[in-house]
């Protein structure tokens, strides 16, 4: 099982296979009989005997997307639908994050950590909506529209001759539209992906570990509420923002769209504690749930935002004053809002990092006293505003100094992933307002978006369009952050130098195949030195996570405007914030020429996809869908089936890379009754200790595997896990995999394969010497030209066949009929 092509798991041609069970996205795929009888041992795609063996690709469930064909029309859509799956990775990561909490403390904190993250998720939803309001509304409907009518495009012309307010009114459909996107994706994807599993029961709710509760792949429900409040809180707040528009107070109709703003800023309020109420559903809150339906409750407050934005559209659109022009008409005090949401989003996220050791509600008053400070400033009160303000975001810091070596990050992978999913939201906002604004200023430049707000001597045209300052200053900590990235570079590469002058000493010199042949086995150095330093990604990913901070910390300061004593700008504040726009605007033209020429059906960042979508989608519900979900009751199903049939028959899942994951979670599932009794594992090229058992503690740590804990990669050791000496220790508790996969004679059903060339895979178990892993070749002679191993390849080697032998030995005789068997194999690469 892996997510690679099902022909390169079998070692064929494409067109030698051919699919037993699944569709175009996942399934169960055989070689074609014909080509197994002409098959000889000798080759690596050979199976033996009262084998049969199949292989199970799941990787169009988390790579593919639609579109990408030759027409214009299909690179068109495959563009439009790549830009999409960019939109929704803040998302994804939020979703990690929600894995990433201590699952295992007490049912009320589990609730209450799990409001943050899920709270976080609703306000990543409100600064999309914003974005889209600062584009559609401010920036074409209220600016670009109001210009000079001649220069504009025919197709604009009917929408340019209407008053603004009823410009601004068409523009509130634009969001609307963003939001139904979303709400279309997540449904497709929800009913594509999701397969028909139990949902969760009262009965295995508190039972450990937490993928041993039945229901736990069964998101649908949960997903389908959260998606309605979601859509409801960002009608609400494009109802909300339109009160901006600020008519003429002294009619009644101005207090009349004042009011409906106000109500809609509430109704806001109220979505979010609908939200935080859904937090005492879900299969990692240890107690019993009520039915998964949508309540009534929910229900109400959706349809409440619905028609507050169809009232303000409305009195907009036929109100008085709709037939009055106003061309200097602007959403005045716009910026207030992604300012304040930035603020506080910053402010849960710096609360993630320690939120698996401190009480959830300094995560929740913390945020909250920032944004009572956020209120002083706004009221004149700028000194005590600015000392609380200061005082809270050094409290969650020094919150954040402990750490668990045995965890991602010492304990802050929530925290991390939090501040990278801010991080990515605002740069993608940021690239669509100057990009868009860059584009329609035409002659201006990306800086003359900002002309006479960030200051009275900014560059730029002073009679083109205006956008948000936020955007300005988050230019600034864009620039601030890729010059740390400049300084930190000698250092890595100063490191770098002498971990290659160590693993010169230790890499395996060229040497005879043959003697009567001079062929050499090529050098394994280059591929250790790559594997060395992709081994180091947890403290790479960590440093990305600094320098998102670095880049969101700007749009907290410098809105307070700390110069404005002195009257004027800097002018080093100017030039940096002249060359944040020109770097935003080219990453937006970069952005959008690699989302067009990207060749084939697959996604942008495709490896990213592998780490996102294997955690369901419990705290952003138009995140990207969970491949697991699917993957891991289909193939418990599929075994149920083949083990069912016939008492003889044995399984052995052969898990390459992700595959391992989703192998441990079938194998750990509670319907996996036969797979557990007459089942084997052989993985290979896996993450499951190195990285998810410290990501997700919970879910597959050393409590649920049995195995010994790991520690990160040291960043700067020539050794990179140096630190890593922990052993498993006593007998593995019930319930655990290493139990499960544990004859009464002691013997280990299991093994895994790894080599110090694999940039991707590690030791399962310790790395000391242990029943489970086992060291594979690093050169493969199965081609006519020796090569280095990597991540793939592991079925190739002779330690594959050994351990495959063994397992088939340890999981008990069995008596196949000819074409049918005992072994589920396959290979491949993520």
């Amino acid at each position: 099982m892996s997510n690679t092509p099902p022909h390169a798991m079998l070692d064929v041609r494409a067109d030698q296979v051919h699919e037993v069970a699944g569709d175009r996205l996942a399934g169960f795929w055989m070689v074609n009989a014909d080509v197994a009888d002409a098959l000889t041992p000798d080759r690596p795609a050979y199976t033996p005997p009262q084998i049969r063996r199949e292989a199970y690709s799941w990787g169009g469930l988390d790579r593919t997307t639609i579109g990408g064909g030759t027409p214009f029309g299909q690179k068109l859509v495959a563009a439009v639908v790549r830009a999409a799956w960019c939109l929704v990775l803040p998302y994804g990561l939020t979703n990690l994050a929600y894995w990433a909490r201590d699952l295992g403390a007490s049912a009320a904190r589990v609730r209450r950590t799990a409001t943050v993250v899920r709270l976080f998720g609703l306000g990543l939803t409100l600064l999309f909506v914003t974005t889209v309001v600062t584009v559609a509304s401010d920036l074409v409907a209220l600016q670009y529209l109001a210009g000079d009518t001649d220069a504009l495009p025919s197709q604009l012309a009917p929408l340019a001759r209407l008053t603004p307010q009823r410009r601004l009114a068409v523009s509130m459909l634009v969001p609307v539209a963003a939001l139904a996107v979303l709400w279309l994706v997540s449904w497709t994807s929800r009913v594509r992906y999701d397969v028909d599993t139990p949902a969760q029961s009262e009965r295995t709710a508190k039972d450990t570990p937490i993928l041993r509760r039945e229901g736990f792949w069964n998101n649908r429900a949960h997903a389908t509420e959260t998606a309605l409040i979601h859509v409801g809180a960002g009608l609400a707040t494009v109802a909300a923002m339109t009160t901006l528009f600020a008519p003429p107070r002294g009619q009644a109709f101005g207090w009349v769209l004042t009011a409906t703003g106000i109500a809609s800023a509430g109704a806001v309020l109220v979505a979010a504690g609908r939200l935080a109420a859904t937090s005492s559903r879900g299969s990692d809150v240890p107690v019993a749930r009520p039915e998964d339906t949508v309540t009534g409750g929910t229900r109400a407050t959706v349809w409440g935002c619905v028609a507050l934005f169809l009232a303000q559209l409305l009195l907009l659109f036929f109100g008085p004053g709709s037939g009055c022009p106003s061309p200097a008409a602007r959403l005045d005090g716009l910026i207030a809002v992604p300012t304040v949401l930035v603020l506080l989003l910053l402010a849960l996220a710096l609360a993630g990092l320690s939120i698996r050791r401190v009480s959830p509600w300094w995560s929740v008053g913390l945020p909250a006293l920032l944004a009572g400070a956020a209120l002083l400033y706004l009221g004149g009160r700028a000194p005590l505003a600015v000392a609380v303000g200061a005082a809270v975001l050094v409290a969650l810091l020094v919150l954040a100094l402990p750490g668990n070596d045995f965890q991602a990050w010492r304990g802050r992978g929530v925290g991390v992933f939090l501040l990278l999913a801010l991080g990515g939201a605002m740069l993608l906002s940021n690239l669509v307002v100057v990009g868009v604004g860059d584009w329609l200023n035409r002659s201006g430049s990306a800086a003359g978006l900002f002309s006479n707000q960030v200051g009275a001597t900014a560059a730029g045209d002073p009679t083109g369009l205006r956008a948000p300052a936020i955007f300005a200053w988050f230019g600034v900590g864009l620039v601030l952050a890729a010059g740390a990235a400049l300084l930190a570079l000698p250092v890595v590469m100063y490191f770098a130098g002498r971990w290659s002058g160590v693993l010169r000493k230790t890499a395996a010199p060229g040497r005879p195949v043959d003697p009567d042949i001079v062929l050499a086995d090529p050098s394994t150095l280059r591929a250790r030195r790559l594997a060395n330093a992709a081994h180091r990604a947890e403290p790479a990913v960590g440093g990305l996570a600094v320098l998102a901070l670095v880049a969101l910390l700007p749009c907290v300061i410098l809105p307070l405007r700390p110069w404005a004593a002195d009257g004027a700008t800097p002018a080093p504040l100017l030039t940096l914030t002249a060359w944040g726009a020109t770097f935003a605007a080219a990453l937006a033209v970069l952005l959008a020429g690699g989302l067009v020429l990207q060749p084939g059906t697959g996604r942008p960042l495709g490896i990213v996809w592998d780490l996102l979508c294997v955690v369901p989608r419990a705290a952003h519900p138009f995140g990207p869908p969970s491949y697991s979900e699917r993957a891991v009751p289909e193939l418990v199903m599929r075994c149920h089936a083949w083990l069912g049939a016939d008492d003889s028959r044995r399984v052995v899942l052969s898990a390459h890379s992700m595959g391992s994951v989703l192998a441990a979670a079938a194998i750990l599932d509670p319907r996996s009754r036969l797979l557990v009794e007459r089942g084997a594992l052989l993985s290979y090229g896996s993450q499951l200790r190195a990285y998810f058992g410290r990501i997700f503690p919970e879910l597959f740590g050393a409590e649920v595997v049995a195995n010994a804990p790991a520690t990160s990669a040291r960043p700067f050791a020539a050794d990179e896990f140096r630190g890593d000496t922990a052993d498993a220790t006593g007998t593995p508790d019930e319930g655990t995999l290493m139990r499960l996969l544990s004859n009464p004679t002691g013997d280990c059903r299991w093994v895994n394969l790894w080599r110090p060339t694999d940039y991707l895979g590690f030791p399962a178990y310790s790395r000391h010497e242990n029943p489970v892993d086992l060291r594979a070749d690093e050169i493969d002679r199965s081609g006519y030209l020796p090569t280095v191993g990597s991540h793939s390849g592991y079925p190739r080697t002779a330690q594959y066949r050994t351990a495959l032998d063994a397992l088939r030995r340890r999981i008990g005789p069995g008596g196949p009929s000819p074409g049918a068997g005992t072994d589920r194999a396959g290979s491949g690469e993520t």
